[in-house]
């Protein structure tokens, strides 16, 4: 009897169906079932060809999991029992996690930059038309657009939590708030502060008011670029706006390393990544670190800085959170690596000195990192248009089922995609993760 180390609880959390997957470091099959899938704590019995059958103990939650001797063409039969007792037999090939991807029939504006989920609409900043759009995923279509001044090239976007309003940061016209069902738009007031300075990452707390007219604060990075060929910067800081019945700035707050890009917040705290000076350096002219960067946690309630953890030279770019907030993950903008800080005992587990290699391809960066709310993480290497996973929860990078990286062109086109963002969703009933090609201008559909 093969039965799980902890029976009451899964370790194969990101499982949405019954699967089997050639794991290469371990020249094992590994073959699995989600939670709920099987009669808890019952058995299941798996036949591989030129072996006996051998009985899983499912674990109390109804998900199993079974490891043999195999390759990318190995099959099993699985039999088991379902919650309402029905019994059932399949016959179960290895496939590549690969083979889940799906091309939208539906395409993005020009040069689309980030997305956002907002009540089951899909919204799309496309920098090059100007616009913030919103496409159904049933129907895979467009459905309206907010749109910014001419040549503005909108950048970020954040939705105030139960609101039709949000935030919208514009590379070359400052920052605007946004109602999606008016389509209305107003720029912020910087009110007597410094103007905004190539404003890129926004995020919003949502404090009080009503559904219609929140109130809280919302907040936007300013790398404050000021010479190009080399570049350079002036002083980056942080924006604090303060919204309700209107949104100016109320405060302030510089950084301690240049080009601030990236800001997030856990909803008590606020996350900010700074690059530091970032340039595209002979004779490959491809991006380089050339002074050190790190992440500052500020307090919104008093808008103080209250941590910061250096990382070292290597471009600190997008972040997430694990969903229960302890650990921190920073995506390099010059390479293909992640950082990693725990929270809650305020120690960098990997900076620039032992990072977590996403790819060692030469030039490549990190540009997106997503969590979903059972702690999968996906990030994506631009430019070898490739995904990987990892577990949030404990660093463990290519967890099952998910054993190595997903190609976006499998069939080796010598293609670049560039893979910008994405988010986590549900289509058509079914787990994935949508998927944004800035270059191809198109949406993707990776299936679990």
């Amino acid at each position: 009897m093969f039965g799980p180390d902890t029976p009451g609880v899964s370790q194969i959390p990101f499982l949405t169906r019954l699967v089997a997957r050639y794991n290469p470091g371990t020249s094992q099959v590994w073959i699995g079932a989600p939670s709920g899938w099987a009669k808890s704590s019952s058995e299941v019995l798996i036949t591989v060809t030129n072996d006996l059958p051998r009985r899983v103990q499912v674990y109390q939650d109804g998900s199993f999991i079974y490891k043999f001797p195999g390759d990318e063409n190995s099959t099993a039969e699985v039999e088991w029992t379902d919650t309402a007792g029905t019994g059932h037999s399949e016959i179960v090939m290895v496939t590549n996690a690969s083979e889940g991807l799906e091309l939208f029939e539906g395409e993005a504006g020009l040069y689309p930059n980030r997305m956002i989920m907002k009540d089951e609409m899909l919204w799309v900043v496309n920098s090059g038309d100007d616009a913030l759009t919103s496409y159904d995923l049933a129907t895979e279509t467009e459905q309206s657009s907010i749109t910014t001044p001419l040549f503005s090239n909108p950048w970020e976007v954040d939705f105030i939590d139960g609101s039709s309003m949000g935030f919208l940061t514009t590379l070359f016209a400052g920052v605007y708030c946004f109602d999606s069902v008016t389509g209305l738009t107003s720029e912020v007031a910087v009110n007597g502060f410094r103007d905004f300075a190539s404003p890129n990452g926004v995020v919003t707390i949502r404090t009080g008011g009503t559904d219609e007219s929140p109130s809280g604060t919302c907040w936007v990075a300013n790398p404050n670029p000021v010479g190009y060929f080399p570049t350079t910067f002036g002083q980056g800081f942080i924006s604090r706006i303060e919204f309700g019945e209107t949104a100016n700035v109320s405060s302030e707050i510089n950084t301690l390393w240049l080009n601030p890009q990236h800001v997030i917040t856990d909803g008590e705290l606020v996350y900010v990544s700074c690059s530091g000076t970032i340039d595209f350096m002979p004779p490959d002219y491809k991006a380089v670190a050339l002074d050190r960067g790190g992440v500052h946690v500020i307090d919104p309630d008093t808008s103080q800085i209250i941590k910061s953890y250096d990382l070292g030279i290597c471009g600190p770019g997008a972040m997430a959170l694990s969903p229960d907030g302890r650990y921190l993950y920073i995506g390099s903008g010059v390479e293909g690596s992640i950082f990693r800080i725990d929270l809650e005992e305020e120690v960098v587990l990997n900076n620039a000195s032992n990072p977590i290699v996403i790819s060692d391809f030469p030039g490549t960066y990190i540009p997106f990192i997503e969590v979903s709310d059972n702690g999968l993480l996906a990030c994506a290497s631009f430019n070898t248009d490739t995904i990987r996973f990892m577990d949030s929860r404990t660093g463990e990078l290519d967890p099952f089922p998910f054993f190595g990286e997903i190609e976006l062109h499998p069939d080796e086109l010598e293609l670049l995609w560039g893979p910008q963002d994405a988010v986590f969703a549900t289509r058509n009933g079914r787990e994935g993760l949508i998927l944004l090609t800035t270059v191809e201008s198109a949406f993707h559909w990776i299936e679990f």
